[in-house]
């Protein structure tokens, strides 16, 4: 498996001179599987650019798009995909049992809800929601797609793609502290022995309080389950939009000194765009 990085952004769009390194478009993820099939976690942002960078080299595009959940800085770069306004264009819409009908919400309803000037029915692409990853694992090719249930307001989905003996597991938007009891050692059974973790590392520990039932985690949450599941390598994501890059490099370090009073030996890296990584 290849992924790459189009959005690591959390909760809205951060461009600017502070956020060039990590980049400030929202959540898009692309996989590509061993078997060559594209899957787009995610419609954040950074889906305009996967986009336009996509229809340069590949026509007709056929994709899954798995969403998370249905909350708008998810889902804000589906208008602006450029393949979705073509006719030969297929995508196969699953995840999150109610992200489909999130995802034409943000479209024009001809009711005049002034969100967006075209219809979701006047869309070129042949896009088919399909929902099996609620109800168990999705097959494609050789990869094999599970998921499990987040800790989010109005609920979400993480997921977790095995080839073989190797596994990538993306969890964004989650609130481990809220699953530090029972809920915890799901979490971790899911992310066992993982060559790649991705995992919301939003807050700081001191920003918690604040925060709490937001949904989202901290770098030291994010380490905990790291080290309990026996992740090879561990990537933060989902920034929080007025994080510089200065500081999250600094959360980072400070993840990376967690894990060595741990002696737990695992590579540590904020998620950035463009970035990309192999599995295994």
């Amino acid at each position: 498996m290849e992924i790459r990085f189009w959005g690591t952004r959390g909760s809205i769009p951060a461009p600017g001179p502070l956020t060039l390194e990590f980049g400030g478009n929202t959540t898009c993820v692309e996989v590509v599987l061993s078997s060559g099939q594209r899957v787009v976690i995610d419609g954040g942002t950074g889906m305009r650019l996967w986009g336009q960078d996509l229809t340069k080299v590949e026509d007709p595009v056929r994709f899954h798009l798995l969403l998370t959940h249905g909350h708008w800085d998810h889902l804000l770069g589906i208008p602006f995909c450029e393949p979705i306004y073509r006719p030969a264009t297929e995508i196969i819409v699953d995840g999150w049992l109610r992200a489909f009908q999130a995802m034409t919400r943000i479209f024009d309803n001809h009711l005049g809800n002034g969100f967006f000037p075209v219809a979701f029915d006047q869309l070129k692409a042949q896009i088919h929601f399909v929902p099996r990853l609620a109800y168990g694992p999705l097959t494609l090719g050789e990869t094999v797609i599970t998921a499990i249930n987040l800790n989010h307001p109005q609920g979400g989905l993480g997921f977790r793609f095995q080839e073989g003996r190797h596994a990538l597991v993306f969890i964004t938007d989650n609130e481990l502290g809220a699953a530090q009891g029972q809920r915890f050692p799901e979490f971790v059974k899911f992310c066992q022995g993982c060559d790649l973790l991705v995992h919301d590392a939003q807050y700081l520990p001191a920003e918690l309080k604040e925060r709490r039932g937001w949904g989202h985690s901290t770098y030291e949450e994010v380490v905990k389950l790291a080290v309990a599941a026996e992740a090879q390598r561990l990537l933060l994501t989902h920034h929080d939009p007025g994080r510089s890059d200065v500081e999250v490099k600094a959360i980072v370090e400070k993840a990376r000194r967690l894990a060595a009073e741990q002696e737990y030996h695992i590579s540590i890296e904020a998620a950035w765009e463009g970035g990309t990584f192999k599995v295994p």
